[in-house]
């Protein structure tokens, strides 16, 4: 029976009086049992039915204690009733029996705390499964996506290439043609010559931005002012544009100086026509972090661009305005990217447009795609 109840991790079990004096026991039992005590368990659980028993757990010792009435009278000292187990009120003659079983509960409160920590270790596994799933869904949908859009690029560009070769031999007899008529036809034609050799112009820059984008990006890189390169820009347009140089002097960087001014030249007429009828109140600044990046500023209090347009607005030939072309961003962000820098826009608090120019100041460093500062 002792190894009976070592396999079911029984520690004692015992028949007490309804005083709590031990009758029978076998194993490690209490020869006096606290009766008040279990009494109280009962009453704290609002339990009416004592034949059902009550099991109790010591924290400290780990044992668990079960009780159980088998038959029903009434206590002189307490009031207390105790209950047969077939329900029915014994003889004044019956004495009533208790059941107390001593179990040994360590272990299955480690099965208990293990179950709980294998559960727990298994929703977090599947929670993370779940994650790593749905992570592998997007980044391939975003792969897809950008695969696809890098196939229309490229058969953009192979068509934007021949349109451009076939489109510039007929401007040029335009062109020479507009310049015969101009000496032989009357002055009161020359304003209609003008509009058409305005359109031609038109056509011309439009070309050459496109063929910019086709060419090689990174071109004669050379050591060049920034502040200089900024400057003489500023002075080709009629608004007012303050230049604020944060980053100290001389900022001198390596870029082809034709493609440096391409790249601020564009993104500044941005800035002054983001607004019609007001001011945009265009500011540039010059910013070098601790990484030796040069970051450049330009702000302005236009229209803005609406956040769905985003992530379209450097793509080539993408435009919101009526006569743009749309490739005057791309060119921009493809000669930094090619200079190892990066170009990027974001809404401006209160209102506007910040464009933010990444720049290395040494030459052969590269810049990894970050976060912006958003200053």
């Amino acid at each position: 029976a002792l190894s009976a109840m070592q396999e079911s991790n029984v520690k004692g079990i015992g028949v007490y009086t309804n005083t709590g004096r031990l009758m029978l026991g076998l194993g490690s039992v209490p020869n006096i049992l606290p009766l008040d005590r279990f009494n109280a368990e009962w009453r704290s659980r609002n339990l009416t039915q004592y034949g059902r028993g009550i099991a109790t757990y010591n924290r400290e010792t780990g044992m668990i204690e079960y009780l159980r009435y088998s038959r029903l009278t009434i206590q002189i000292e307490t009031g207390d009733f105790m209950l047969e187990e077939d329900g029915l009120i014994p003889s004044p003659m019956t004495f009533p029996d208790v059941i107390y079983i001593l179990f040994d509960g360590q272990q299955y409160h480690w099965k208990i705390i293990w179950a709980q920590i294998f559960a727990v270790v298994a929703i977090c596994m599947l929670a993370g499964f779940h994650l790593m799933v749905f992570s592998v869904y997007r980044n391939n949908r975003e792969y897809r996506a950008r695969l696809s859009r890098q196939e229309r690029l490229v058969s953009l560009g192979e068509a934007a290439r021949t349109l451009a070769h076939e489109i510039k031999n007929p401007l040029s007899a335009i062109t020479i043609q507009m310049a015969l008529m101009r000496k032989q036809l009357p002055e009161e034609t020359k304003t209609e010559l003008a509009v058409i050799d305005q359109e031609v112009q038109r056509l011309i820059l439009l070309t050459n931005k496109v063929s910019d984008f086709l060419r090689n990006s990174l071109g004669q890189p050379e050591e060049i002012d920034l502040y200089s390169c900024i400057e003489s820009i500023i002075q080709t347009f009629p608004v007012s544009i303050n230049l604020i140089k944060t980053a100290g002097a001389p900022a001198k960087i390596w870029f082809d100086p034709d493609r440096a001014r391409s790249v601020f030249e564009n993104l500044v007429k941005n800035a002054i026509e983001s607004c019609e009828g007001r001011d945009p109140e265009v500011e540039i600044e010059v910013v070098m972090d601790k990484k030796r990046l040069y970051r450049i500023f330009i702000r302005d209090r236009g229209d803005g661009i609406p956040a769905v347009l985003m992530d379209k607005i450097f793509d080539p030939f993408f435009t919101t305005k009526i006569h743009g072309s749309g490739i005057g961003l791309a060119i921009c962000r493809q000669f930094v990217r090619a200079r190892g820098g990066d170009v990027r826009l974001f809404a401006r608090e209160n209102g506007g447009t910040v464009t933010e120019v990444i720049l290395p100041k040494d030459p052969y460093v590269e810049v990894i795609h970050e976060d912006s500062d958003r200053r």
